[in-house]
């Protein structure tokens, strides 16, 4: 296969779950992907930056090493240190997968849902009292799965109340191929739903946040976009 002719590798590297920074020599960040954006949003880019003098190779190349790394609500078991020249050095960090504990009670309350359409009514009852300018995509061969629609109504709500509505909103639903969550001991797949708009209002994520536990779902904020993080309850 000739690489050079495929060109949209970007698109993988973007959408990874694994943050990813590259600097230049000015230490500036020259680019990050969406996962960095909520990373950087827990901790400062002076603090990666000196990850990557800490693990880097010795030599032009990339090292991979096993590090347990905490950063609020974000964990990682390893980093990737490379460059190639003296202009730009990048890290990558690897993403712990959570293990979640569910009891029967916790359970009772999830119900099958197509959360397409979960999303769908919410947004159809928010626009009845107030014209938002919302632009949806979905993935609609996501599977139905179960979910506490009480909640999850209650999570929106919240989510969305934090945005500058008078600049639009655009929300994107789609499933995490190749990434899973431990469900009671069963692997289960994940959706993300990602909010975004220009201006947000942080002040009230932490009441999100505690909620989104509740419900064992994944919270990350940063100045302009929110992503949930679903496992697919079966």
């Amino acid at each position: 296969m000739d690489y050079k002719e495929y060109d949209d590798y970007k698109f993988f590297i973007e959408n990874d779950n694994n943050p990813f920074i590259l600097f230049n020599a000015d230490k500036k960040i020259a680019y990050l992907n969406i996962a960095a954006e909520f990373l950087l949003g827990k901790v400062s880019k002076y603090d990666i930056y000196n990850l990557c003098m800490t693990y880097a190779p010795k030599e032009y190349g990339s090292k991979m090493t096993y590090i347990d790394l905490k950063f609020d609500d974000l964990s990682y078991y390893g980093v990737t240190v490379g460059y190639q020249d003296e202009e730009h050095i990048g890290i990558r960090l690897y993403q712990r997968v959570k293990n979640r504990l569910m009891s029967a009670k916790e359970l009772s309350k999830y119900v099958t849902t197509d959360i397409n359409m979960l999303l769908e009514t919410f947004i159809s009852l928010l626009t009845i009292k107030k014209d938002y300018k919302i632009k949806l995509i979905t993935d609609m061969d996501i599977p139905e799965f179960k979910i506490s629609q009480n909640d999850f109504f209650k999570i929106l709500r919240k989510c969305f109340e934090t945005f500058d509505t008078t600049q639009g909103l655009y929300i994107a639903l789609k499933m995490r191929v190749g990434e899973f969550v431990y469900v009671k001991n069963e692997r289960t797949q994940l959706v993300k739903l990602e909010i975004r708009s220009k201006r947000r209002d942080r002040s009230h994520d932490i009441d999100i946040e505690k909620l989104c536990e509740d419900n064992y779902i994944d919270f990350l904020s940063a100045e302009n976009k929110i992503r949930l993080i679903i496992p697919m309850l079966k």
